[in-house]
């Protein structure tokens, strides 16, 4: 992604040095080589077709309905989305989730597996109920097929009290599940970091390893590890994390995820070219990393305290309709046209720094890490004509000319746009065009210097102009 300064103008606002804004332009690698949207699912043009999965926890859905269901079924679509990973423990809505969600997927002609959190599969005996569901759901008309083989994934499994049944030799207790199978099974398991010359049972592997640092990031070592064994690659694609439910060691922290990070880690996926593309998570608010927001049938975690203090009232799904464009991207191999133009936002409520009165949990571990900026994306297309771009944030304003930039060009544009954000109720993002007429004017949420509770989760927002 190339970077470059910007124009900035004064209108009457505090406005901050040029160089706290910051632009970035991503780059077509197929300049005149685009592939439109089409208005149905999409169909790879590759010989080797790539898929997105959402992974979606069953208990964070236990009360959901079959319309809770369907139009969660029905937005994944729209977005680009192939199956839904299910996430089951041992729950006793299993019995009536389960069902429904394959007759539901099957109503809605989408398709779905089912994912084994093996944290509730790591007794003796756990392969006898694992047998049970795959033999009674794998045989629907909704299961994922992959390699003419149902697929069947899990959640860890690879380390101490997560092996099936108990058994240290993991590998070797899955290879004994699947003879004892009646039909093949194409086996994907998250087995994080695990060398797949020493594992045999494997079909293919995911990581769980999504919030690393792109420039660290190992997908291209377990890419290449598992494609001399003739295996297949999941990578995870997460937005953020963020937990704050306990004051436990893995009950309050986060991953920093700043600089645009979700856009920067699909921007790295399009290049390494995984057979498969997990989005972590669809629904897992403990952790601040859904995509959908939570509808009232949707249970959020508790411990001692509850995730709703976090998650409520921060929207994901314009998240969720910006990579709805990177999943197309991906799975045609060729840069999509922009069919709409939108800008997508998205900022914590507090500063790092913010101190908070009234939380029973201390500021979370990583916080000192994060940056007190807010992230923009803005996807123009050809012919719209966009020229300035004016975001407020309390008592500052940026008014920056973007004509350097090809927005104004009969050419698609995509930019990455960053700034310093600022305590205060004020927070807009404005467009306008040439003449400077208002395009279109985002509002977002107050940014405030004493939270009620410690909320580094984020908000999000999109126009469409």
């Amino acid at each position: 992604m190339a970077t470059s300064s910007s124009r900035v103008l004064h209108t009457g606002f505090q406005v901050s040095n040029v160089e706290h804004l910051t632009i970035r332009v991503i780059p077509d690698p197929l300049e005149g080589s685009h592939l439109a949207i089409p208005k149905n699912r999409h169909k790879p043009t590759s010989q080797s077709p790539r898929y997105v999965f959402a992974h979606v926890v069953q208990g964070n859905f236990q009360f959901y309905e079959a319309e809770d269901w369907s139009s969660d079924m029905r937005l994944a679509q729209q977005m680009g989305i192939d199956a839904f990973a299910i996430n089951i423990g041992q729950d006793i809505t299993n019995a009536k989730q389960l069902p429904l969600i394959f007759e539901i997927a099957e109503q809605n002609s989408f398709q779905v597996f089912l994912s084994f959190d093996m944290v509730y599969y790591g007794q003796s005996g756990s392969s006898n109920d694992i047998i049970r569901l795959i033999e009674t759901y794998a045989t629907r008309k909704a299961q994922f097929i992959y390699e003419d083989k149902p697929l069947v994934s899990t959640f860890s499994g690879e380390v101490p009290g997560t092996f099936l049944d108990n058994n240290p030799d993991y590998d070797s207790a899955w290879n004994s599940l699947k003879e004892k199978l009646t039909f093949p099974i194409y086996f994907l398991p998250c087995w994080t970091g695990v060398d797949p010359k020493t594992v045999s049972s494997i079909d293919g592997m995911l990581s769980w390893d999504a919030w690393c640092p792109v420039s660290s990031s190992q997908d291209h070592r377990y890419r290449d590890n598992l494609a001399a064994v003739g295996k297949q690659y999941a990578s995870p694609l997460s937005a953020m994390f963020y937990k704050h439910l306990s004051d436990s060691n893995y009950g309050n922290y986060l991953y920093p995820t700043d600089s645009w990070f979700l856009v920067e880690k699909f921007i790295h996926l399009l290049s390494l070219k995984p057979d498969f593309i997990e989005i972590l998570s669809w629904n897992d608010y403990g952790e601040s990393h859904y995509l959908r927001d939570p509808r009232p049938a949707a249970n959020l975690p508790v411990d001692s305290t509850s995730s709703k203090k976090y998650v409520n009232h921060m929207p994901h799904e314009p998240l969720l309709d910006l990579i709805s464009y990177f999943n197309v991207w991906y799975k045609s191999g060729c840069r999509p046209l922009i069919q709409r133009s939108r800008a997508y936002v998205w900022y914590r409520p507090h500063p790092r720094s913010a101190h908070s009165k009234t939380d029973s949990l201390p500021s979370p571990a990583g916080a000192n890490a994060t940056e007190d900026r807010m992230y923009i994306v803005l996807l123009v297309s050809s012919g719209k004509k966009l020229q300035y771009i004016k975001i407020e944030t309390g008592d500052r304003s940026h008014f920056a000319d973007l004509e350097e930039y090809e927005t104004c060009n009969s050419k698609d544009v995509i930019l990455l746009i960053s700034i310093p954000f600022q305590v205060g109720r004020n927070q807009k993002v404005k467009v306008y065009n040439q003449e400077k007429t208002l395009l279109g004017c985002l509002n977002g949420c107050e940014i405030t210097s004493e939270p009620e509770v410690y909320n580094f989760n984020y908000w999000s927002g999109v126009i469409e102009f």
